[in-house]
């Protein structure tokens, strides 16, 4: 039978390599998906899982299994991204090279998580890979809260109840968050499509 979460972090937090193995090769795949969401950028993505579950190993004595322990891992983890965030924009802000949506999100997706495997004709390839830049640029101007919410929601899957409880907010702050997120979203889609489809 294979062990909780839990019973792996009680056994990191005295320091078992093993435990924390297992850890990483249950979330690790999680980790790199949700920091290329937030960076769009597969090297920082993959430097921010990494950082994650060092401080994870770090301070393993902190975690008190109150609740799941994915909770507190996405908790974790949101926070060092969108503290990386804030960080790469005050320094951007200090060398006058102010970071847009448009160095952050239009990179291309290499490295990023991959497709079906597929073949996709390259006229709808195109309007797909178009359309996933306009969502990405739409996601990213976002202000920080409702682009966590959404991004935990829509992208992750997690629940209401997880995102109150990763985001550390009330269940129904969560779910005006995500109103607005998508409110938001929407708006800011509808611009950029226009915008692409003028003459």
């Amino acid at each position: 039978m294979q062990e909780s979460d839990e019973i792996l972090m009680a056994r990191v937090a005295k320091g078992n390599e093993v435990a924390f193995r297992e850890i990483v090769n249950r979330y690790e795949a999680k980790a790199r998906r949700y920091c290329y969401r937030i960076f769009r950028d597969s090297q920082v993505a993959e430097d921010a899982a990494q950082e994650v579950f060092l401080k994870l190993y770090r301070h393993a004595e902190k975690y008190q299994p109150t609740g799941p322990f994915s909770t507190w891992f996405y908790r974790v983890l949101g926070n060092l991204c969108f503290d990386r965030l804030r960080f790469e924009k005050r320094r951007a802000s200090v060398l006058g090279n102010t970071m847009d949506s448009h160095t952050m999100d239009g990179r291309e997706d290499s490295g990023g998580p991959s497709g079906n495997g597929r073949f996709v004709n390259p006229e709808q390839a195109l309007v797909q890979k178009e359309e996933r830049l306009a969502v990405r640029i739409a996601v990213r101007g976002l202000p920080e809260n409702l682009r966590r919410a959404v991004t935990l929601r829509e992208f992750e899957g997690l629940k209401y109840r997880e995102i109150a409880e990763v985001m550390e907010v009330s269940l129904n702050e969560v779910k005006v968050l995500i109103h607005r997120g998508r409110k938001q979203l929407a708006k800011r889609l509808r611009t950029v499509l226009c915008l692409e489809n003028r003459p």
